[in-house]
């Protein structure tokens, strides 16, 4: 179970920093007022959801996942109704989730669907695909930085390295 909590967690946490990224991409609340702006933004925001997104998501996320599923599992058995740990399980997230306000839930519940995809699919996660896992939000975090480093660089930046 911790191996698929882990790849779900993972993967859930870089989608949703990135859609945060493009639909929030200055948390401040300041205008941009250009296209390039905009893109810029959208880079550094992901970045910076990623660098504080992803170990929450992991530690907090996955914690609270399997204590989720471990409960709507038990009350399941209980209550012996067909598909009730689907529900449970995703209350219990959403529930959850919203201890980081409607961030959360969207966060949570998103963990949610893709831990059950890769449930459902019956996906057998090595200790090779935990590692691309893993790797994956560190990459995307240094794409970002260096697509704005090589934006910088290329835009002029480079001249304030001469003086």
């Amino acid at each position: 179970m911790l191996p698929r909590k882990i790849l779900a967690a993972s993967l859930s946490g870089m989608l949703f920093c990135i859609l945060l990224g493009f639909f929030l991409p200055n948390p401040f609340g300041e205008s941009i007022p250009s296209i390039s702006q905009y893109f810029g933004s959208v880079l550094l925001s992901i970045s910076g959801y990623l660098l504080f997104g992803i170990p929450l998501i992991l530690v907090y996320g996955i914690t609270c996942s399997i204590i989720s599923e471990k409960i709507a599992i038990f009350l399941s058995e209980k209550v012996k109704f067909n598909r009730s740990d689907f529900f449970l399980s995703g209350l219990l997230h959403a529930s959850f989730g919203l201890v980081f306000s409607g961030y959360g839930l969207v966060a949570s519940l998103l963990f949610f669907a893709v831990d059950r995809v890769i449930k459902n699919r019956n996906v057998h996660v090595s200790r090779k695909r935990l590692i691309q896992a893993l790797v994956l939000p560190i990459a995307v975090y240094l794409l970002c930085l260096g697509t704005l480093a090589a934006a910088d660089f290329f835009g002029g930046g480079w001249k304030d390295l001469l003086v």
